[in-house]
């Protein structure tokens, strides 16, 4: 199902960011550049007011910012792996490096969103789905490890 939502376009290795405002900007342009968001400033903004409810940070050095927008045209997953870890006040307090950035389209808002985020938040509790996610060294093998 979440390997459904990824495009290969929308994932991005070595992202240089300092903070988590830069990395959600940068892959929300991304999935504008892409056609999968209309409005970019529209989506960054559901993004930042869905994060001011509790943190995305789920510890691990992972977050999974989301944002039900009606400007997002086709729901879907952008998926960064970052040059440097970013503070993002997650719940274990430790850095991200690892951000899955779900867009979802405001018709897809019930059942699609939650069942993507449950989807996606229980393999990211099993320890060698998260350390194969870590050690990809390109894009192939990190669409791989979200092959499930």
């Amino acid at each position: 199902m979440i390997r459904e939502k990824i495009d290969e376009r929308n994932v991005v290795l070595d992202l240089e960011a300092g903070s988590k405002e830069e990395v959600v900007d940068q892959l929300a342009t991304l999935l504008t550049t892409n056609g999968f968001v209309s409005e970019v400033n529209q989506f960054k903004k559901d993004v930042f007011e869905r994060e001011e409810h509790m943190t995305t940070g789920i510890g691990h050095n992972i977050a999974i910012p989301h944002g039900k927008s009606q400007a997002v045209i086709d729901s879907t997953v952008a998926v960064a792996k970052l040059k440097n870890e970013v503070d993002w006040g997650s719940l274990d307090n430790q850095p991200v490096n690892i951000v899955f950035l779900l867009a979802i389209k405001e018709a897809d808002k019930g059942n699609e969103h939650l069942r993507v985020l449950a989807e996606l938040s229980g393999k990211l509790m099993d320890d060698d789905f998260v350390k194969e996610i870590k050690e990809s060294k390109n894009k192939e093998e990190l669409i791989k490890a979200l092959t499930f």
